[in-house]
């Protein structure tokens, strides 16, 4: 006589392999689950633990440097900030710039942070580089290694960049529907999505393997920049209205708990993104989930 758990389990695995909106999602898990994707999510979370210092840091002390005294500093800060929503005001209350008194003594720490922050780059390329399969023969060297960090940091600066712009221009559109109805807020959502499929885009593609066609990481940057719209959304509603007064519990613990888990589930929701990607671009599905 037949298991029943055991029949559940495959006439559910046969329903999931015939619909591909079922189909699609469990090759996505399957697939993170054989490529240990969460083992390298927890890589990328310590070196984005120990890098998240050194480039809040190294951004303050930039826009210090080139931007002093101008509103768009202040925006640029709090938009980096913005990012970590349960801590950013307690990380924004310990965080100081460099001095500038002397040029040459900052442009070196600036230099020596700059150094320290590339441990995130480099965790990012080695996990993506496992996901797509790239052959270890087929990375790239230490020197390529460092240039393709710098790109990203770049272009995580840029992103920090817009969306400040973009949080200002969603700001000038609210006014204008006025507070009192849901349009701007809806508005300011529809502008965080944009922004963050921006920058997904192009992280993807930068860690993406050569000649690899654009169009095949719009859907884990559609499914990254939702998810971490989300994420930012729920997280805000978290710290307005149930932990209020977390930071006076918790203290030191809640910031640094809090600033792993938040970097663990980012890490997460990238690699996620990137497995989608790979297995909508190869068509690894449907997959058996049972019996292999």
């Amino acid at each position: 006589m037949a298991n029943p758990f055991e029949l559940i389990g495959r006439t559910l695995d046969s329903l999931q392999q015939s619909h591909p909106l079922l189909a699609v999602p469990s090759a996505v898990l399957k697939r993170y689950g054989r490529d240990r994707a969460g083992q390298q999510a927890a890589l990328v979370t310590f070196y984005g633990f120990l890098s998240v210092f050194p480039l809040l840091l190294l951004l303050v002390t930039f826009a210090g440097l080139f931007l002093r005294g101008t509103k768009l500093q202040s925006d640029i800060v709090n938009s980096a900030l913005s990012q970590f929503p349960v801590i950013g005001g307690t990380l924004k209350d310990n965080l100081h710039a460099i001095s500038k008194g002397n040029l040459a003594a900052t442009l070196v720490s600036a230099l020596g942070l700059l150094w320290g922050s590339l441990g995130v780059t480099n965790a990012l390329q080695a996990a993506s580089q496992r996901i797509w399969r790239t052959p270890d023969d087929e990375g790239p060297g230490l020197i390529p290694r460092i240039v393709k960090g710098l790109e990203i940091l770049l272009a995580l600066g840029a992103l920090v960049v817009l969306s400040s712009v973009a949080a200002g221009a969603s700001t000038i559109g609210a006014g204008y529907f006025g507070g009192a109805t849901i349009v701007p807020r809806l508005l300011a959502i529809v502008v965080a999505i944009l922004v963050n499929f921006v920058g997904y885009v192009t992280v993807l593609w930068l860690l993406a393997p050569t000649r690899t066609d654009l169009r095949c990481l719009l859907p884990g940057a559609v499914i990254g920049a939702v998810g971490w719209t989300a994420l930012q959304a729920f997280s805000g509603y978290l710290l307005g209205h149930q932990l209020h007064h977390a930071s006076q519990i918790y203290g030191f613990f809640a910031v640094v708990l809090g600033l792993v888990f938040w970097i663990n589930l980012g890490a997460q929701l990238f690699l996620l993104a990137t497995e989608t990607n790979l297995v909508l671009a190869r068509h690894e599905w449907p997959v058996r989930l049972i019996g292999e």
